[in-house]
């Protein structure tokens, strides 16, 4: 059954006989499908206990036509909601999609923190949790279809684990976008979410940093991709995810570390997720101070250092990503500013965006779909500091990016506000 055939109900009217659609993630709640009939109305509490205001329903799948608040007769002309409420329930099935995406990438960030402390003393445990993790990834992305790169808030997750999971949702969706099948998607999600794990050996001050200050700390900094390797190895890892690893340093012009090798010697997978840490090190660098927008970080890349990358992962990884990836602060065409919060892969010159309108409570603002938007497009990008001070304190551009997967729904394309 497709989208535009299911329609929405309320927790509250929920009733055993209605098939439902939970469009959660992978950790999100502990029935074995996202789509079932409710039997019981042990269910239905459960359903309740997961903070959904509202869900999916069929109603041709379902044992009722209609929920019991809902029945109509059938001379009974049915009202048409007015704008207003339509409006409504497009924000709160946009709140609700953000605080979806902010509790998985919450919940997945927790989930690396303590893989990375059992690698080291209980590393086949380790890879258990990995994989399992690395599947839920995948399997929460392939079961959402359509799906946009949604930004999230710099509160969403775990910090030291922030850069693993970006990386992960990133390089899982190019890798959907370049037909790589489920198979290898799981061993791409396990390379990329590993892929710094032999920084667990380094010292405490040069763990989670890329930028060192002596060549000494130079040498001992890049001597984690080695520990990797060993760790890889007591881990169990296949050669495929061992060489994401070993490899996501290096560059196809043979200037990187440790090895300098060139074009064919490095593994396709790796070849992905050393594209995609590099883009998430210029966003999210260890001083905030030098980061900078998704829009440079991609004009950067293309300009300056494409001879780094293969040539045809990142034409599709710049297509994926759109002109204006999720953070990038904007001018619209009519002159308002906005920030790109939602990009879909499959569509992504028209990213959705939050605009700046002093009549609207920030956290009531609905997005604007520009995809839906008739003549309005984005004219230019900004740098934070170039907002109106209270245009920036509004829309609150992040200083961390953080990404994750959400699913593409057509009811959240419309209506548009003004």
């Amino acid at each position: 059954m497709g989208d535009t055939q299911a329609q929405f109900i309320d927790v509250d009217e929920l009733r055993v006989g209605l098939y439902i659609y939970l469009d959660l993630g992978w950790m999100g709640h502990p029935f074995a499908l996202n789509n079932f009939k409710i039997d019981s109305e042990s269910q239905i509490e459960t359903i309740r206990g997961l903070g959904l205001k509202r869900l999916r329903w069929s109603p041709e799948l379902s044992d009722l036509s209609t929920p019991a608040s809902h029945e109509t007769s059938i001379d009974t002309p049915v009202a048409r909601p007015s704008l207003a409420e339509q409006q409504r329930r497009l924000l709160l099935e946009q709140q609700a999609s953000l605080a979806r995406c902010e509790r998985e990438f919450a919940d997945a960030t927790r989930a690396f923190r303590e893989i990375l402390k059992l690698a080291p003393v209980e590393p086949e445990q380790a890879r258990e949790r990995s994989q399992r993790m690395a599947a839920g990834l995948v399997r929460g992305l392939l079961d959402q279809g359509e799906s946009c790169i949604r930004l999230l808030s710099e509160q969403a997750g775990e910090q030291t684990s922030l850069h693993a999971i970006n990386v992960s949702v990133i390089a899982l969706l190019l890798g959907q976008r370049l037909g790589l099948d489920a198979a290898v998607l799981d061993q791409l999600a396990l390379g990329a979410l590993l892929h710094d794990i032999g920084k667990v050996a380094l010292p405490e001050r040069l763990r989670w940093r890329d930028t060192v200050v002596s060549a000494a700390e130079r040498n001992l900094f890049q001597r984690h991709v080695e520990y990797g390797v060993d760790l890889a190895k007591r881990m169990g890892l296949d050669p495929e995810v061992s060489a994401i690893i070993a490899q996501h340093h290096e560059y196809v012009d043979g200037t990187g570390f440790p090895g300098h090798l060139r074009g064919e010697e490095l593994s396709y997978l790796s070849r992905i997720v050393t594209l995609v840490n590099h883009y998430d090190i210029l966003c999210n660098p260890a001083n905030p101070v030098a980061a900078i927008t998704p829009h440079q970080a991609l004009s950067l890349m293309f300009a300056q250092s494409r001879d780094k990358f293969d040539a045809a992962i990142l034409a599709v990884f710049i297509r994926m990503m759109g002109v204006y990836p999720p953070g990038s602060v904007v001018v619209l065409s009519d002159g308002r500013h906005a920030l790109v919060v939602s990009v879909n892969a499959a569509r992504p010159l028209k990213p959705r965006v939050v605009v700046h309108d002093s009549r609207v409570v920030r956290d009531e603002a609905p997005l604007i779909d520009l995809e839906h938007a008739d003549g309005l497009g984005i004219r230019q990008s900004l740098k934070p500091l170039q907002l109106p001070r209270a245009v920036f304190e509004y829309l609150l551009p992040r200083q961390r990016i953080c990404y994750f997967f959400e699913r593409a729904r057509e009811s959240m394309d419309r209506p548009q506000p003004p």
